[in-house]
C-alpha cells in the first residue's frame, strides 16, 4: 500500500500544528513496523494529525463515516489510509477492512472510548473502553499498543494557538490480545489500566502542569486556556 498521499497529508499537517503547539513525545519514534494495533483515547478532534505525525511509521487511522462527507473530504482521507467506520451499530465492512490493514502488515490506530473523552468518561479517568478492540485484536492475532495523548483539547481555545500549547503523544509496551478463554470484558479492562499507566508514568516525566491535563471544550471554553 502506498503511503505517499498519507506521508504528504500528514506532513503538512504537521508543519501547520508545529505554529500552533509544541508537541513531545515518548517511545514513538522506535516501534516495530506491523501488524500490531494502537490504542489511543480520544481527547479532541485535533487528535489524528498530532499522532500521526507523532510517529516515524505509517498508521490507519480509524475514523467515523460522518467524517467522510462531503465527497471530496471523504476522498482525501481514503487516500491517507482512513478507514471509514459506523459507531451505532457494529461496522462489519470496517472490521473487514481493518483486519485487511493487518494482515498486510500495517499499524491500525483506534480509539476505543468510543468518541471524545474527559474527565470521569475517560478511560485515563477510570471509565471503561469499548469492547471492539478486543475484537479486532483478537480476530487478527496482534499485540495492542496503549498510548495517550494529552494537551490537544488546549486548542479549543482561541489564544492558545498564540502561546502554543504542549501536547504529549506517549505509547506504552504492547499486550497480547485476548486469549481463548478470557473474556473481553476483561481484557479491555487490563488495556485500560495500562493506558492508565502510560498517562501516569508520562504526566510525572513530563511533569505536567494542571491547566495541561484533560479537560472537555466545556471547561475549556469557560476557563478560557
Amino acid at each position: 500500500m502506498a503511503d505517499t498521499a498519507y506521508w504528504t497529508v500528514v506532513h503538512g499537517l504537521k508543519g501547520f500544528f508545529s505554529c500552533f503547539c509544541r508537541v513531545e513525545t515518548h517511545r514513538t519514534r522506535n516501534v516495530p513496523a506491523g501488524p500490531w494495533i494502537l490504542a489511543c483515547n480520544h481527547l479532541s478532534h485535533f487528535d489524528p494529525p498530532l499522532i500521526a505525525g507523532a510517529f516515524s511509521r505509517p498508521l490507519d487511522f480509524l475514523a467515523m463515516r460522518e467524517l467522510f462527507r462531503p465527497a471530496w473530504f471523504g476522498g482525501l482521507l481514503r487516500a491517507a489510509n482512513v478507514i471509514p467506520v459506523g459507531r451505532r451499530q457494529a461496522d462489519t465492512a470496517a472490521l473487514k477492512a481493518a483486519l485487511g490493514r493487518l494482515q498486510k502488515g500495517r499499524i491500525v490506530c483506534v480509539f476505543p472510548e468510543g468518541g471524545l473523552r474527559a474527565g470521569a468518561t475517560s478511560v485515563l479517568g477510570g471509565a471503561d473502553l469499548t469492547e471492539g478492540v478486543a475484537l479486532l485484536a483478537s480476530r487478527a492475532g496482534v499485540p495492542v499498543r496503549p498510548a495517550v495523548i494529552v494537551g490537544s483539547d488546549q486548542l479549543y481555545v482561541g489564544r492558545n494557538w498564540i502561546r502554543r500549547p504542549r501536547v504529549l503523544v506517549a505509547v506504552g509496551e504492547p499486550i497480547l490480545p485476548p486469549g481463548k478463554e478470557e473474556k473481553r470484558s476483561d481484557w479491555v479492562k487490563k488495556l485500560g489500566r495500562k493506558m492508565r499507566e502510560v498517562y501516569d508514568e508520562a504526566r510525572h516525566r513530563h511533569r505536567l502542569h494542571p491547566h495541561e491535563l484533560p479537560h472537555t471544550p466545556q471547561e475549556r471554553w469557560k476557563a478560557g486556556r
